[in-house]
């Protein structure tokens, strides 16, 4: 094959491998362009010409994520080349709307030393013509990422990288709309068989109108010292860890909310632990963590009764979009003074208790319809439950979704590296915070593997990219709390807190109850009891 013909070829391959990843195809796409690689290396080739691939190909595995292998070709190879006439020449070809051509003449002129941001500037604006995001995404933070980058030059290459993150997310939009019996992006299920949630949606409409009584240990001593009676009125809710039903006292007509787990897990957790845990919660007052009351038993079945909030945060996320940044601010500060409460609580003997979440995530955090108000619950939970069935709590056993919001220590124990459960809830904080103010997870993935590889090894594209409204103060806050090694976090919810209140006294301030109001009843959850 004439060499014209052969580097053409390749250059075609490549586009392909380019739609393959708009299209959100990854999968096998690094080992398609590093054999394309391997094959111009073995071609006898002028190096313009292996470069002019090679650089093609560089710019798509930047995009994948993948670090791009050392050049067999020389710079002593092109000495014959004038590589300010390959930025001219490039800079002619944007002139006469040549965009293709442009990208590969003005990567050769880059990878010569011409004018090298510039170039990759003007690679992702011919990308972005021809509609490549992924590849304009690639030339784009190769910029960013320069630190000679001057403010205003920065500025301007955070807005593109936002264009082309947000064309991205509307392309992913459209492919999972236009999938047979897709569901919506907000709706993602938390469950991975949906036979198990029907037979718990059958448990808990089962329980209407039975009654519940307080546990009582083997001694007949209830939690509260008395004994009370609590008839099942309604369901509440049904996910993949727990079911919720209204609960009411006989005695007084007082509601209650009653939180069971399900049947994966009604067994994973001894009574007795379940019963110690609830106590301990009751001995917790704080205005931002949920208020419990009472266990209950009906039948096998152990109800945590506690205080029902009518919403919770995966509601507000819904809509896959972000808050109104003064309100993402307010009800993550909210977060912070629970998360303290926690860690920190002193309880009614007058000790001390350290307590950490280990599992916060949206259906964690529920929240008033009236007023700006929040409250965690769980809040420990899942650690008595992982020490009482490590198996029956594998990251590995857990629905998909929940991986989203795990830290990477969590996924490897040895990267916690002795540090105190603490950092671990600031990460899982920093998701909440991302989620909120982007609308989206910080990270999405189909499988464990890639969850791990995503939590433990790369970082999420920063929020300000998706939202150039959000101070950069606030985006390097969620950053930090981000951070792969967990020493190089925040060091408490108080210190966070302090950075929020410096910060963004007056945001916290303007988000008050009818900014709150608005949002809601624009996402149609005013109404919802």
């Amino acid at each position: 094959m004439p060499p014209e013909q052969l580097v053409k070829d390749m250059l075609a391959r490549l586009t392909e491998a380019s739609l393959y990843i708009e299209q959100g195809l990854t999968e096998g796409t690094a080992e398609i362009v590093n054999g394309i690689l391997d094959e111009i290396e073995a071609e006898d080739l002028p190096p313009v010409a292996k470069q002019e691939v090679r650089s093609y190909a560089d710019s798509l595995l930047k995009s994948l994520g993948v670090k791009s292998r050392e050049s067999s070709v020389s710079p002593d190879d092109f000495k014959a080349t004038d590589p300010v006439q390959l930025y001219e020449y490039g800079l002619a070809l944007l002139d006469g709307q040549f965009w293709e051509e442009a990208i590969r003449q003005l990567s050769l002129a880059a990878n010569l030393g011409v004018e090298v941001l510039k170039c990759r500037e003007l690679c992702g604006d011919c990308a972005v013509k021809l509609e490549r995001w992924q590849e304009a995404f690639a030339f784009y933070q190769s910029v960013y990422a320069d630190e000679s980058l001057g403010a205003e030059l920065k500025k301007t290459i955070l807005a593109k990288i936002a264009k082309c993150s947000q064309e991205q997310k509307k392309a992913a939009a459209g492919v999972a709309a236009s999938a047979p019996n897709s569901p919506a992006p907000s709706a993602q299920s938390e469950v991975n068989n949906p036979s198990v949630l029907s037979l718990d949606s059958y448990l808990a409409d089962a329980t209407i109108g039975r009654t519940a009584t307080s546990w009582t240990d083997r001694v007949g001593n209830p939690l509260t010292g008395s004994v009370h009676s609590y008839q099942v009125t309604d369901v509440l809710h049904f996910g993949s860890s727990s079911f919720i039903v209204e609960l009411q006292d006989q005695s007084n007509g007082r509601k209650f909310a009653g939180q069971a787990l399900t049947e994966r897990l009604k067994n994973a957790i001894p009574v007795e632990r379940l019963a110690a845990w609830t106590k301990k919660q009751m001995s917790i007052n704080s205005r931002h963590l949920v208020r419990v009351y009472d266990l209950a038993n009906l039948e096998g079945h152990f109800f945590v009764v506690r205080e029902h909030l009518p919403l919770s945060l995966c509601d507000l996320l819904s809509e896959g979009a972000g808050m109104p940044v003064p309100l993402a601010a307010k009800l993550g500060y909210q977060v912070l003074d629970a998360l303290g409460d926690l860690h920190l609580h002193m309880a009614s003997d007058g000790k001390i208790r350290n307590m950490f979440h280990l599992d916060l995530r949206p259906s964690r955090v529920l929240l008033d319809k009236e007023k700006p108000r929040l409250k965690l619950y769980n809040g420990g939970l899942w650690k008595e439950i992982e020490a009482a069935s490590p198996d029956k709590t594998a990251l590995r056993e857990l629905p998909l979704p929940h991986l989203a919001y795990r830290a990477p220590e969590q996924f490897r124990v040895y990267l916690a590296r002795k540090r105190p459960p603490i950092f671990t809830d600031i990460y899982l904080f920093g998701m909440l915070m991302y989620e909120m103010l982007t609308g989206i997870p910080a990270f999405k993935a189909s499988s464990f593997e890639e969850y791990e590889i995503q939590h433990c090894e790369q970082y999420p594209t920063p929020p300000r990219v998706w939202r150039s409204e959000i101070p950069e103060e606030l985006n390097d806050l969620v950053m930090n709390c981000l951070a792969l090694d967990p020493i190089r976090r925040f060091r408490s919810s108080t210190q966070i807190s302090l950075a929020l209140e410096k910060t963004f006294s007056s945001a916290l301030s303007r988000a008050g109850d009818e900014l709150y109001r608005t949002y809601i009843k624009k996402l149609g959850l005013s109404q919802q009891s």
